[in-house]
């Protein structure tokens, strides 16, 4: 009985067996692994570490993963090359950016049955890889599908990178441009390290660098407000770099008068807005007019010296840059006032699959005058004369010929030909303190005469020697006009001294430069505030430098600064 039941069984099961459940192909089951979520906290300086989920099969039994890996392919700054400037150079949007043409074939870096892999690399190289990874199946015995030797789709592709310290990989920098009336330290400090700080040049300070290793490749001041010669000369060494570099300018006392279009061009191509206004305003020609940036056309033409920053890439397009614009005004006698200074501040992150550095949360502080088009309102620092001094609108006038405001300057260089005037000063004698009325009757100052203390005075060496308007006879006894230090250059010279023109420790202009105590010559607030004999000068020097006959161009490593080592 039980040989029949069993033969019964057989006819009845092969038919049904074989209509029943279709026939099955083993490689197309595979659940294929997938790349763990990779996160920059995961790398380390030398090592890569990935892993991936179990792949399975219902018909196979899993033999080995293979994984795959491969690196950028070209010279380091071939993705710079490939991607476009719009923007301040966001990330791309499409996935596929690059494109695989641009990586190196792939190559199996690991094979087994484990599900983590460490990538050993270089120590401080900023080393980037892309994984993918693949399951395999075995024929472990007779009864098994022969498609089981198969291996399922790749994973979608993973991009990592190592770590490097973190003075490497974020970069802090600052830009600082000055004024004529608020003069200080121009200064370039990148990674807490100063590339530039000096306040004895005239024009705008150039620095480049390169954004593979953030090296400076060139250093130079060009006098653009009185050397035509050295403005054409910029804007002829700024056309020698492209999107692989970041150009950083900061204005030194003035730089508008001599502006030519090709400086302004060579900025524009760089992502400059503001300067080609102020070349359209202070320069020889016209380049463009505009209505909503510059309401006036004026743009306060009073005064030279606007403090101006700038950082930008060549080829970003005009306006996409960084600029920092502040009102020419300024004090001399507030000490606590903040100058007037423009000042971008920004980190540079490293970007490690394209290989070069980019600018994220930069801050760049520009007045509102330049910035809304909103000049600054009655009774304030840069506006100050009262509110019911100001004119009332004129519907019958044309709006573009009224300034919208006249910038202060207040400056000791501005107002001292006022102060001498108000101090009585008549060389080679003072009078002062006595007033005389309509009926002749002479009046002296009340006071005690240890207040007899003019605001000229006050500034320069106290009391002076005084004398009656009416007879010459001495009234005050103090110091005599011609005794006190460098009369001939606070009353003339002063108007053409320059750190170029005084000589050397500025002897040929006053013997008693920056002395504690004389404001009247003291750096920052005197009648020439550019001559500081204690201004510390810091500037990177050069080292070996070759240099193209009209085309000059630094070599490698023309100065002993860069962030990234070389070699890597």
């Amino acid at each position: 009985m039980p040989p029949l039941w069993s033969f019964l069984l057989v006819l009845v099961a092969r038919p049904v067996g074989g209509s029943y459940f279709p026939e099955v192909d083993a490689s197309t089951t595979w659940q294929a692994p997938l790349m763990q979520p990779w996160d920059p906290v995961r790398a380390q300086q030398t090592s890569i570490t990935v892993a991936w989920t179990p792949a399975w099969n219902p018909y196979c039994t899993l033999n080995r993963y293979e994984l795959q890996a491969r690196r950028p392919a070209g010279a380091p700054l071939r993705f710079a090359d490939l991607e476009s400037l719009a923007f301040r150079e966001t990330d791309p949007e499409d996935e596929t950016w690059p494109g695989d043409q641009e990586w190196t074939p792939w190559m199996t870096s690991y094979t087994g049955v484990g599900r983590v892999y460490t990538l050993r690399v270089q120590a401080l190289t900023p080393y980037a890889a892309q994984f993918r990874v693949r399951s395999c199946g075995a024929k472990t015995k007779a009864g098994d599908f022969p498609q089981c030797e198969s291996c399922s789709a790749w994973s979608p592709i993973q991009t990592t990178h190592a770590v490097l310290s973190g003075a490497v990989d974020k970069i802090n920098f600052i830009v600082r441009g000055t004024g004529m009336n608020a003069p200080d330290y121009t200064h370039i400090e990148v990674n807490r390290q100063v590339i530039y700080r000096r306040r004895d040049e005239t024009g705008l300070v150039l620095a480049v660098f390169r954004r593979l290793d953030f090296s400076l490749q060139w250093l130079r001041t060009y006098d653009t407000h009185r050397n035509r010669s050295q403005a054409l000369l910029r804007a002829d060494h700024l056309r020698l770099y492209n999107a692989s570099y970041f150009v950083v300018v900061a204005s030194a006392i003035a730089w508008e008068w001599h502006a030519p279009r090709s400086l302004v061009q060579a900025m524009e191509f760089c992502g400059a807005f503001h300067f080609g206004q102020w070349a359209h305003i202070f320069a020889e020609r016209m380049h463009y007019s505009s209505n909503s940036s510059d309401l006036q056309q004026t743009a306060t033409q009073q005064e030279f010296g606007h403090p101006y920053a700038f950082m930008g890439i060549p080829g970003i397009g005009s306006g996409m840059g960084w600029e920092s614009l502040a009102y020419n005004s300024g004090h001399y006698l507030a000490k606590d006032l903040k100058m007037q200074q423009a000042i971008i501040r920004g980190i540079a992150y490293l970007d490690y699959v394209a290989r070069l550095y980019r600018l994220q949360d930069v801050i760049a502080n520009k007045a509102d005058f330049y910035l809304k088009s909103q000049p600054p309102a009655p009774e304030t620092l840069h506006n100050p004369m009262p509110k019911w001094k100001q004119q009332k609108l004129d519907f019958l006038s044309i709006p573009g010929m009224t300034p919208a405001y006249t910038p202060y300057v207040g400056t000791l260089r501005n107002h001292i030909t006022a102060l001498s005037e108000a101090n009585g000063t008549v060389p080679p004698h003072n009078y002062a303190f006595v007033l005389v009325t309509d009926a002749k009757v002479m009046k002296v100052d009340p006071r005690p005469a240890s207040l007899w203390m003019t605001e000229l005075e006050r500034v320069w060496e106290g009391q002076s020697r005084r004398y009656f308007p009416n007879n010459g006879t001495r009234m005050l006894l103090g110091t005599r006009l011609v005794d006190m230090s460098c009369t001939d250059f606070i009353f003339h010279t002063h108007l053409f001294a320059s750190p170029e023109s005084c000589g050397a420790n500025y002897t040929d202009c006053c013997n008693r430069i920056d002395v504690p105590g004389l404001m009247a010559t003291q750096c920052g607030i005197g009648v020439s505030p550019t001559l500081c004999v204690n201004s510390t000068v810091t500037e990177i020097e050069k080292t070996n430098v070759t240099y193209i006959e009209n085309r000059t161009h630094p070599a490698k490593w023309p100065y002993k600064f860069w962030v990234i080592d070389w070699l890597s």
